[in-house]
């Protein structure tokens, strides 16, 4: 070969075919400027308390940084076990959980236990752009329908959604969603579970946004109408709730009978979570709920001052999410999101994230996370409405 060439010239694989990420592209170009405000990726401006992090220091201490069993260690399965039953009133033993490095590591898992090259996936959007091209990557054909928008905020329309997934391998609901806070009801995950049920497709669902909700101490779970050794994979993190993005942990919930197999793709993947972080787990789980709600009731004033803000342009369209940290809104007259996108860095120094990188063709619309400070959030949407009005 010539030594000139490129090693990656004629190089075809499933990563070369998925598309880069926007956001993050957005992101890595603008990061080094020092008055940029940035809404654009999903975390608050929170640390992680410091009983969770003594937690890890202890068990780093203590000697605990060698290789831990691949599924997590017992007594973190068995803490998340407990909180699970706790919150939903279900009984979820153990064994019917596995701890993942990280929310996005668990959905991988999840798909990887489930899929085979060319199985359809489904799913509804705007939708997180890890859920389009996780699947991708494994050789999954993806098809979405669109949520739709109204004077009440995000729906679906459920019945039309069955006959896009009729033939689907596998069904990923994302709830409450990332980017427009749209959450399914019970009754809707209730009639969803059992056409699954009838006809034998997965379903994965995305809840790490369980406990950012507005309405009640969770947000409604699969879990609470499924039964055990239904075709159902749950998702949940530790990085929302706790303020623990950089920590990577998160976990499955999944049936005992599908154990065995996950653990074997955990072996040939990243063989185990550190241990000293399943302690700082387990530490955000029993003494992490006043923070959990302390978080939420911040939230929803950060909520109502981005609301405050964004309705007084005639151009700017939003309703508020019922759960999550993100606000999903649309600028009326905008053609380009990533040109209007760049145009918010360039001249006011403020990072948002482009419908597109949700939605194909959702060019007007645009998501920030508002998990930050009263004066950050009130001078970045200062500076977003000084450039619009």
């Amino acid at each position: 070969m010539n030594r000139h060439v490129p090693a990656t010239s004629g190089l075809e694989s499933r990563a070369t075919n998925v598309p880069e990420s926007i956001i993050r592209k957005l992101a890595n170009a603008a990061m080094h400027r020092p008055e940029l405000i940035s809404l654009w990726f999903g975390e608050s401006n929170l640390e992680t308390p410091d009983f969770i992090k003594d937690a890890a220091i202890k068990a780093i201490q203590a000697g605990e940084s060698f290789y831990s069993e691949g599924l997590g260690r017992p007594f973190l399965r068995e803490a998340i076990a407990k909180y699970t039953t706790d919150l939903y009133g279900v009984d979820i033993p153990s064994d019917r959980v596995a701890v993942t490095v990280s929310g996005l590591n668990a959905l991988n898992l999840a798909f990887q236990c489930v899929l085979e090259e060319g199985d359809l996936v489904v799913t509804p959007t705007p939708t997180w752009p890890n859920i389009l091209s996780v699947p991708a990557l494994q050789g999954a054909r993806v098809e979405t329908q669109s949520l739709s928008f109204g004077s009440t905020g995000w729906g679906i329309d459920l019945e039309q959604f069955l006959e896009t997934t009729a033939g689907a391998k596998c069904v990923l609901i994302n709830s409450p969603a990332n980017p427009t806070g749209w959450m399914m009801n019970s009754a809707e995950q209730r009639y969803l579970l059992e056409t699954m049920r009838e006809r034998g497709t997965w379903l994965i669902a995305d809840e790490v946004y369980a406990r950012l909700c507005f309405s009640d101490r969770a947000a409604p779970s699969f879990l609470e109408v499924a039964e055990p050794e239904d075709r159902l994979i749950v998702i949940n993190s530790f990085s929302k709730s706790w303020a623990m993005t950089g920590w990577r942990l998160g976990w499955l919930t999944l049936p005992s009978s599908l154990t065995p197999v996950l653990e074997k793709i955990i072996e040939f993947s990243v063989s185990c979570a550190p241990p000293f972080t399943q302690r700082a787990g387990v530490a955000a789980l029993e003494h992490g709920e006043q923070f959990v709600q302390q978080q939420v009731y911040d939230l929803k004033r950060s909520l109502n001052l981005t609301e405050a803000l964004l309705t007084q342009s005639d151009r700017i369209e939003f309703h508020k999410p019922a759960a999550t940290f993100y606000a999903y809104f649309r600028v009326d007259g905008v053609v380009d999101g990533i040109a209007f996108a760049k145009k918010l860095i360039d001249k006011v120094d403020v990072g948002i994230a482009p419908g597109v990188a949700f939605e194909r063709n959702a060019e007007d619309w645009f998501r920030l996370c508002f998990a930050k400070s009263d004066t950050q959030l009130t001078e970045a949407l200062s500076r977003i409405l000084l450039l619009i009005t």
